[in-house]
């Protein structure tokens, strides 16, 4: 059995175009650990404290690369322009992320998402 998050609703309902973005990062070995802790707070703020975040994984690539991936799906792109980006907890990211983020190696690639599925607990 699984569930799936319907992202392009029926015909009879208001079609939903939900945003999606993946972004990938080296991090500077020396600051790794700074990283984490900054990395995870601003992931779960991002889903506990904005409604229209609806996940916000990170990723770790090939294991203890220094290299990560993040996976955040929200409600739409406004919501990522108008309610993540002017987020308290996503400022103190970017300040963070500027001195342990491998300059200019971040790439972020954003979508529509089309369909998720995934097991229920």
């Amino acid at each position: 059995m699984y569930s799936k998050i319907e992202a392009n609703n029926t015909p009879e309902r208001k079609r939903v175009t939900m945003f999606s973005l993946w972004v990938t990062l080296e991090v500077i070995p020396e600051h790794r650990e700074e990283f984490l802790e900054a990395i995870a707070e601003n992931s779960r703020k991002s889903v506990s404290d904005e409604a229209g975040c609806y996940r916000f994984d990170v990723v770790e690539l090939g294991g203890h690369s220094n290299r990560f991936a993040f996976y955040e799906v929200y409600r739409d792109q406004d919501a990522f322009e108008n309610e993540h980006k002017k987020a308290e907890h996503y400022f103190k990211y970017r300040e963070i992320s500027q001195k342990v983020v491998v300059p200019g190696s971040q790439v972020n690639v954003s979508g529509v998402l089309i369909n998720s599925y995934s097991r229920p607990e």
